[in-house]
């Protein structure tokens, strides 16, 4: 069996967030020119466990997803599916709706199960106090781009 290493890498500026308005859509085609930049919300979700201003409050959150996503993959999932020695990268869309809880939008990934995989670390990340605009709840969209390597 071929050796594995795994190793996650998530950039921290590469992640991207816009929001959307309650009960928009989720369609990114229809939604694109509605999206809001991350940095004019007034304030953004809240993961469990972070304080602070909004710019250390928007650093936890993307450092806590990151390793949540990471720590709660199936890596196994990888050599199982004997995929060939290289770098894989794959694109994670999801919303932290105005309830709190994500949702899965789109996953770019090497293969379907890493999808599925990804689809249901995803749904049980835990709830979050969801961003706001002038006073209003709002769903945030966070691109997450993520890669492993199979040596």
């Amino acid at each position: 069996m071929r050796s594995l290493k795994l190793l996650f890498f998530a950039f921290l500026f590469s992640t991207q967030a816009f929001s959307q308005s309650e009960g928009e859509e989720s369609n990114t085609t229809q939604n694109s020119k509605k999206d809001v930049p991350f940095t004019i919300i007034e304030n953004g979700p809240t993961y469990p466990g972070c304080i602070g201003t909004f710019k250390e409050r928007k650093k936890c959150l993307d450092l806590s997803i990151r390793k949540f996503i990471v720590n709660n993959f199936d890596s196994s999932l990888i050599q199982k599916l004997d995929l060939p020695a290289g770098k894989f990268q794959f694109l994670i869309s999801f919303r932290i709706k105005t309830s709190g809880y994500s949702e899965t939008i789109k996953i770019k990934a090497p293969h379907p199960d890493i999808v599925k995989e990804i689809e249901r670390v995803v749904s049980i990340i835990p709830k979050m106090k969801p961003a706001t605009q002038r006073g209003k709840p709002i769903a945030i969209r966070y691109l997450i781009p993520l890669s492993f390597m199979v040596e």
